[in-house]
């Protein structure tokens, strides 16, 4: 979020005020350290940042990635909750190339949803 702004020479506090949030709300959104933003305010900052398609899809991503904290959907399968806590345990000693591999199968698993 903060390199789509930038790239658009605006200032966090001119954002800000615009969006009718506080710099340092904003801030944190930037930083991963609040969210993730509604999707309501998302598209109220897109239009802000005039952003076209690319960029969009560019800003909704870098959202979803910077969460810090991640919940797990409530409709889960007990299996579902199994593996999600055994990759929590699990991930601090992945190597690069098996976290590559998990992301692979995640990924794929998605396009066919």
């Amino acid at each position: 979020m903060r390199k789509l702004r930038l790239e658009k020479g605006l200032l966090l506090k001119d954002i800000a005020e615009q969006m009718g949030v506080s710099s340092a709300y904003l801030s944190a959104l930037e930083h991963g350290k609040k969210g993730p933003a509604t999707g309501e305010f998302v598209s109220k900052l897109e239009t802000k940042l005039k952003l076209d398609t690319a960029q969009r899809e560019e800003l909704r991503r870098a959202i979803r990635d910077s969460a810090t904290n991640l919940a797990i959907p409530s409709k889960v399968t007990p299996l579902g909750f199994q593996a999600a806590h055994a990759f929590a345990r699990k991930l601090p000693n992945l190597s690069e190339q098996q976290l590559r591999q998990v992301l692979a199968v995640v990924e794929k698993k998605e396009k066919h949803e």
